[in-house]
């Protein structure tokens, strides 16, 4: 494996229909289609052909055209009949900082899928702000063997912890990969949010383009199945134990905090707070409050939690610009709120965190609770 490799100079420019038949070549040839496709206009939808992949790719403008490296139809009957046989790395140039630290970075994992995988050497896209790494593996449903039954959808989870072990966790902390969102960039594209940074022009700084091209060698799962059971095991650990803290957490909390009829899940002062634009303290709140509450207390689908989040914030900067990433924010704060399971910070830790915040709400909440009576 060459370490020295120039990012820069191996770029490959390709016209759409070269990048799709390159993307596809990656794929079993008897499951090419149907698959899903993405635009930023479509989300995914279900095509049947090339052709009709690259019409849709074409009416998008060419701008944020993915194709899904799995089919659409991976389950029955609520069985996984999908083989995890592709791994997908995001790392993001946001999150390293600069382009040389970015650079090494893809080195190293290089280095390391080449040595945990004997030789492999994959496919290496620039997405216009990062590296995506693509390559196909030999698989097979990880439910039919004994070893993984016992585990909960251990096929579904396996290229998240493929991602997360062939990075050691450098990779994007907001890619939750499954089988329906491994959306990958298609070379000859351009990156949307380059395009809005480069005034609407579509030019060789927006374009996907490909650095290294897989050498058609799909290396086998079963080299890495090992570290992935013993995942699986830490992560069920990790959840019974987080599931007892909350429990008992709940128990306590309950009795001395605001908390409405169980049923209904909802915590007075947190949708006060979700009422309410503040100018300060918005990533606290964020990380702190609003994501653990609306994943571990109402228990919302990530979109639904995603949407609220998103619209409190959006009515924050209206008071005051943010001076963050407000989508990575929340998205990174969901998922570790789903991963961990922890809960909201209380009512009265809120009083020595943010004392402004604390007294605001609570005359919100004595002007409610007047209105009631």
């Amino acid at each position: 494996m060459n370490d020295s490799i120039d990012m820069d100079r191996g770029q490959i420019k390709m016209i759409i229909e070269e990048g799709l038949d390159f993307i596809t070549s990656h794929f079993e040839p008897k499951t090419v289609w149907p698959r899903p496709v993405f635009t930023s206009k479509t989300k995914q939808v279900l095509v049947y052909n090339r052709e009709e992949a690259l019409a849709i790719y074409k009416r998008a403008g060419l701008l944020d055209c993915r194709i899904n490296a799995f089919p659409d139809y991976t389950g029955f009957g609520g069985m996984n009949r999908q083989a995890p046989n592709f791994i997908f790395i995001d790392l993001d140039l946001a999150h390293f900082g600069s382009r040389e630290a970015l650079d090494r970075a893809l080195r190293k994992v290089l280095k390391n899928i080449d040595e945990k995988f004997r030789g492999a050497y994959p496919t290496v896209i620039w997405s216009g702000n990062g590296y995506h790494i693509y390559l196909p593996i030999r698989a097979f449903v990880l439910e039919s063997e004994s070893i993984f039954a016992e585990f909960e959808q251990p096929s579904k989870k396996f290229p998240g912890f493929a991602e997360r072990f062939l990075t050691n966790n450098k990779s994007d902390p907001c890619h939750n990969l499954t089988f329906k969102s491994c959306l990958l960039r298609v070379p000859g594209t351009h990156n949307a949010k380059c395009v809005e940074k480069n005034n609407g022009r579509l030019d060789s700084t927006t374009e996907v383009k490909v650095t290294q091209k897989w050498n058609d060698n799909r290396p086998a799962i079963n080299l890495i199945l090992r570290d992935f059971r013993r995942y699986l095991i830490q992560e069920r650990i990790d959840n019974n134990v987080a599931e007892r803290k909350r429990s008992q957490f709940l128990s306590k909390v309950k009795k001395t905090d605001w908390y409405s009829d169980s049923t209904t899940r909802r915590t007075s002062w947190i949708e006060i707070l979700l009422d309410t634009p503040i100018e300060d303290y918005r990533k606290e709140a964020i990380r702190q409050i609003i994501a653990p509450y609306l994943i571990n207390i109402r228990k919302l689908p990530y979109d639904d939690a995603y949407t609220i989040a998103k619209n409190w914030l959006n009515n924050c900067s209206e008071i005051k610009p943010l001076d963050f990433d407000g989508d990575a924010r929340i998205k990174y704060a969901l998922k570790a709120a789903a991963r961990v399971g922890y809960i909201h910070m209380g009512f009265r830790d809120l009083k020595s965190e943010n004392a402004e915040l604390y007294n605001h709400i609570s005359e919100e909440l004595r002007f409610e609770n007047q209105n009631k009576k």
